[in-house]
């Protein structure tokens, strides 16, 4: 490392100065000091720059465009000494990754400063190590259901960085909408300045509140949690019983069928998973919510299934499955490339299906189709055998224990095939 590069009294262009300004100029460190001082030009918003008055050195104004900002700070930055101004710390959701992008990192010497997440969570004395930060900042999400809320599945304490669309009263009313119970918001406001609030509200208190423009907010669980336990706010869980899920009676995946199936899909995170004949959900459910997949089509020709599965998503919280109501022979033309297909049966149009599916599944995919009958296990291998396909297949027997008075008997359920359909080398080549 060039001692040189982090002593502004050898401070020459082009070399750049990124000041974190924290949450307010008393944040600012002595040497942080030093190299605005230095500076010939001062860039960053307009609240930044309102804070050096006495500076004599040129201004840059944060513009609407960052594109263009950054292009006035790239084309005077070689001249003259020049540090940008930015909130908080600039690597943390800031503008840093963006600036080094556009200069190189040997042309950026960095000054980090308190991150507004930290200062609202010292404010609580709460620590926050556990917390997952996400930004909202200029990412507007029109859905019912917006992604963000899928982390409440994985993580307690959630902190978003909102905008003038992402509001917290906004983002209230997304949680009021999902359902989830047992949540409070901590909207910290104005951070660092004379102005600060900090205000613990409920979810019905907060969606009924205007706040200022400047905010950050927390979503938070109560003390003693959700009655009952919200199912959708635990960790990960494999073997949902049939109970958690709205449908009609009998035509579910059996959680037994369900764990062992989703063992043969592999899941992995990032992949597209499709499950034609979705039926109530249960598969796509628990894939999205055992792994943070990139989407789920969840396809079903059934008006009612449909019903439930719309029910079952809104209930679990699940934003990334997509909810597709037709027969799969016929959607398929419209859905993304799959990593991943699971079929629930399949009647006679199972041979047409898997050809519909088999040419558009990615390299390394594969397909696992729950079979109740020998017939569709028959069409499956004579599938294989024309498509010079892998074919491997599991056959379970359950028995369910039931009670009779202090006693035990076993229940048989239907046998089902659990079979995985894998592309030869020559298909996947041919894909790719």
């Amino acid at each position: 490392m060039n001692p040189v590069k982090h002593d502004p009294d050898y401070w020459e262009p082009p070399l750049l100065a990124l000041v974190g300004m924290g949450m307010a100029r008393t944040d600012l460190s002595v040497s942080a000091v030093r190299w605005i001082e230095k500076a010939e030009v001062l860039a960053g918003g307009e609240r930044h720059l309102g804070l050096f008055p006495e500076h004599p050195g040129g201004r840059i104004a944060l513009q609407p465009s960052l594109d263009a900002f950054l292009e006035s700070v790239v084309r005077i930055s070689p001249e003259k000494r020049t540090a940008v101004l930015a909130s908080g710390d600039p690597f943390f959701f800031g503008i840093g990754r963006r600036l080094v992008q556009a200069l190189g990192r040997e042309r950026v010497v960095v000054l980090p400063n308190v991150t507004s997440v930290q200062a609202l969570f010292s404010k609580l004395s709460e620590p926050w190590e556990d917390v997952k930060p996400i930004s909202l900042h200029g990412r507007p999400d029109p859905s019912d259901s917006p992604l963000w809320i899928r982390e409440l599945r994985c993580h307690s304490k959630v902190a978003l960085f909102t905008d003038a669309q992402n509001t917290p009263d906004r983002i209230a009313r997304q949680l009021l909408d999902a359902n989830i119970p047992g949540l409070y918001l901590v909207v910290g406001e104005d951070l660092g300045l004379e102005t600060e609030s900090i205000r613990r509200l409920s979810l019905e208190e907060a969606a009924g509140e205007t706040f200022s423009p400047l905010n950050l907010v927390a979503v938070l669980p109560e003390e003693n949690g959700a009655p009952g336990g919200a199912p959708a706010l635990r960790g990960p869980v494999l073997g949902l019983p049939e109970e958690a899920f709205r449908h009609e009676a009998g035509l579910i995946t059996k959680m037994e069928i369900r764990a062992v199936a989703l063992a043969h899909l592999r899941l992995l995170p990032g992949l597209v998973l499709w499950d034609l004949g979705a039926g109530s959900g249960s598969v796509s459910i628990e894939a999205a919510r055992l792994v943070r997949l990139k989407q789920v089509s969840a396809v079903e020709k059934n008006a009612r299934r449909c019903s439930d599965l719309r029910e079952n998503v809104r209930r679990f919280h699940c934003p990334e499955i997509r909810i597709v109501e037709g027969s799969a022979t016929e959607v398929l033309d419209g859905l993304p490339d799959p990593d991943r297909v699971f079929v629930g049966g399949g009647g006679a149009d199972l041979p047409e299906m898997l050809r519909k599916t088999l040419p558009r599944l990615r390299p390394g995919g594969r397909i696992v189709v729950a079979a109740a009958t020998l017939d569709t296990l028959e069409r499956m291998r004579a599938f294989c055998r024309e498509c010079g396909c892998s074919l491997s297949v599991t056959q379970l027997q359950v028995n369910r224990s039931v009670s009779i008075g202090e006693a035990l008997r076993f229940e048989a359920l239907n046998p089902v095939f659990v079979a995985a359909i894998e592309p030869c080398d020559s298909l996947q080549t041919s894909h790719s």
